[in-house]
């Protein structure tokens, strides 16, 4: 009996270690050893690989909340990370992910907000059990749902209720974007060629190499501060004269 014991409890210990819970520190280790690929290194000339992700994870930890980080959700954002340097050439949608955590590197927090109550962001909910701050028409606060996708046309009215992207709801039913110029509150009431201004107008997305301060105002999604200035961007080649490498280096 006292032969069997010890192989079990060496086993219980291994398996309680594999099942430790991630930290912050500990998933970005894993971002930085994904993002530092042979070709971003040579691309942003690092010294090497230990240097390059030290980088790596201190611009990771400005990125992640120290209260509320999950790690269940955390392979799909590395995988991404893993392919977005994986050739040191970006496209704006792995620009995004990288630099803004969006999809699939936005379900990483675990918010103090529970079903119902009211929240201004995703970072509110529980993002990793596929909560999000939901807002209705133009209010200032949203309840945390997890959102049900409704068409256009159809009822938004109920709490979880989002409509399909290039509509929006006006408290009833799912309806077209607003025209340039006319009234707006949010992004979503101008549709998805167009977004809403500080002056309440839909104006026009921008095009690539126009300039820009908002991610909004691009078609792009990004709006990418180079040495000379914030462009819209769609795509970018990594070199040692782009700021994203002075933290892949």
């Amino acid at each position: 009996m006292r032969n069997l014991i010890l192989p079990c409890l060496v086993l219980a210990f291994a398996c309680s270690s594999d099942d430790s819970p991630q930290t912050p520190s500990s998933f970005c280790e894993s971002w930085a050893e994904a993002a530092c690929s042979e070709q971003t290194r040579s691309a942003c000339a690092a010294a090497d690989a230990n240097q390059c992700q030290a980088s790596q994870i201190s611009f990771c930890l400005t990125k992640i909340p120290a209260q509320g980080f999950s790690g269940t959700k955390s392979d799909q954002c590395i995988d991404a990370v893993r392919a977005a340097y994986s050739d040191a050439d970006l496209t704006a949608s792995e620009l995004r992910t990288v630099l803004l955590l969006e999809a699939p590197c936005d379900q990483l927090v675990t918010g103090p907000k529970d079903k119902g109550e009211a929240c201004t962001s995703r970072l509110d909910c529980d993002a990793p059990e596929g909560y999000d701050c939901v807002f209705k028409g133009d209010a200032a606060t949203g309840t945390c749902q997890v959102p049900k996708r409704v068409g256009a046309g159809l009822d938004c009215s109920a709490v979880e209720a989002v409509c399909d992207e290039g509509f929006y709801c006006n408290g009833d039913n799912c309806i077209g974007g607003e025209g340039i110029g006319e009234l707006c509150a949010t992004d979503e009431q101008c549709g998805t060629d167009a977004y809403c201004t500080a002056a309440g107008l839909c104006a026009e997305r921008l095009p690539v190499e126009s300039t820009c301060t908002l991610d909004e105002q691009c078609e792009s999604g990004l709006c990418y501060e180079f040495p000379t200035g914030r462009v819209c961007t769609d795509r970018l080649r990594l070199s040692r004269s782009e700021p994203i490498c002075n933290d892949l280096r």
